[in-house]
């Protein structure tokens, strides 16, 4: 399974322009990779796609793209386009190359297989987006009592975190 993130955006300066480039994170599997794609770069993916697939809307070109609100929905209809394609079923070999997924040479691929066997894909791969649940082992056990009556619910709640019974 592929899942696509867009999380974040930022502003690159060279000596003659400044631009916005947006971070992906393609995580295939339990494996990740990360590039930057421009806005451009998004609309020539959705030219090439739209000869092949019936593609969802696409973020529109505004005039105040260096406004923060601007970037910050795009960012957010980046990633839920890019995810409703790979969602849709067959993926076009057009958006496997601009998500930089290299296929295996001892992996002939058909596109329109099982998305499962992507797991096999090679490449630069790290890992990401795992996610970690931390509690302080003292969060709940000095509650203090604000009436005449134990809560119960909080007890009980302490009691299965701890096992102190």
């Amino acid at each position: 399974m592929i899942t696509v993130y867009v999380p974040s955006f930022h502003k690159i300066e060279d000596a003659s322009s400044s631009y916005t480039v947006f971070r992906i994170e393609v995580v295939i599997g339990r494996r990740c990779h990360i590039l930057e794609k421009r806005y451009s770069e998004f609309e020539d993916l959705h030219k090439q796609l739209k000869k092949v697939i019936k593609t969802p809307d696409f973020p529109p070109k505004k005039v105040l793209n260096r406004h923060p609100k601007v970037l910050e929905q795009r960012r957010q209809m980046f990633q839920t386009y890019l995810q409703d394609i790979l969602d849709s079923g067959k993926i076009p070999k057009s958006l496997i190359s601009f998500l930089g997924i290299s296929l295996s040479s001892n992996d002939k691929l058909s596109l329109a297989t099982s998305i499962d066997s992507l797991d096999q894909l090679s490449g630069h791969h790290g890992i990401c987006h795992q996610p970690v649940i931390a509690f302080k082992d003292t969060m709940f056990k000095y509650h203090q009592q604000r009436g005449g009556l134990p809560d119960i619910v909080t007890q009980g709640v302490v009691d299965a975190i701890y096992r102190t019974k």
